[in-house]
């Protein structure tokens, strides 16, 4: 385990151009089809059990918002973005870029100021986020992943872990599962991360909200051509492999994490 520093008044997070799709998918991420790389904020696709949120059952399916691809257009964003009142948001942006053709890949996806709402009753009070967000990088190397939580707190629901280990899971059983750094290998190579996972399970318990995905700050980037660099790992030209062989690192900056002398503030990274 190692210290690390994250900057907690400096931190820069893109917003490029106001755009908005809302093309009903899948809530589970999945690969492009043509794209070397796409993101997207956030996309919710629930069924809703009366009286939560204060209304009837209702059904909610949002799309991609802030979505982007390395065929275009390459970023997104969103401004005061409501998911229906499941999730409100200050941005939600995303990006993904390709060098050439057939060069790296990077796409992200990145969402400030964020409140989940329909988490409020299982939580005791309305879980918030200062940013959640998550990125990938494809070269001709490999495909790397990681996601960033900072100042999420789920109250009741559970703690997050800080884990390189993707797809940890935490919540209730028969209610709710919230699957932190959700990564997802497709049968054609590429590799989708989700920084958040939110799945209503449904069901009878005491409780219940109802079922479905919400899905929060999601990266995909395809495999990409060309010739692996050949020196060793750590020599120029060539990155180190990150643990565990696979880029799965998250990074968790607790709710009320104190700040250093130079402003930002103390986050534990663990390799």
């Amino acid at each position: 385990m190692r210290s690390a520093l994250l900057r907690g008044r400096t931190l820069a997070v893109a917003v490029p151009a106001l755009a908005l799709l809302a093309t009903a998918v899948a809530p589970s991420a999945v690969a492009a089809e043509s794209a070397a790389g796409s993101a997207y904020g956030a996309s919710a696709s629930v069924s809703l059990l009366p009286g939560v949120l204060g209304g009837k059952g209702i059904t909610i399916d949002t799309g991609k918002l802030a979505a982007s691809s390395t065929d275009g257009p390459t970023s997104a964003s969103v401004l005061d973005a409501p998911l229906k009142g499941l999730v409100t948001a200050k941005v939600i942006s995303s990006s993904a870029n390709q060098s050439g053709t057939g060069g790296p890949v990077t796409s992200k996806a990145s969402i400030v100021d964020a409140a989940l709402p329909v988490l409020a009753p299982l939580a005791g009070s309305t879980p918030t986020a200062r940013v959640i967000s998550s990125q990938c990088k494809s070269t001709s190397d490999g495909i790397t992943a990681s996601s960033e939580l900072v100042g999420l707190d789920l109250g009741k629901i559970g703690k997050i872990p800080v884990s390189t280990k993707p797809n940890q899971k935490l919540g209730i059983d028969g209610v709710l599962q919230v699957i932190v750094n959700e990564q997802i290998k497709h049968a054609d190579g590429s590799l989708t991360v989700n920084a958040l996972h939110v799945k209503l399970l449904g069901g009878d318990v005491t409780n219940a909200l109802g079922k479905g995905d919400i899905v929060l700050a999601s990266s995909t980037c395809a495999k990409v051509a060309g010739n692996p660099t050949t020196t060793q790992p750590g020599q120029p030209g060539q990155p180190t492999p990150p643990a565990n062989g696979g880029g799965s690192q998250v990074t968790v900056v607790p709710v009320g994490a104190p700040e250093t002398g130079d402003g930002s503030l103390a986050a534990v990274t663990v390799k």
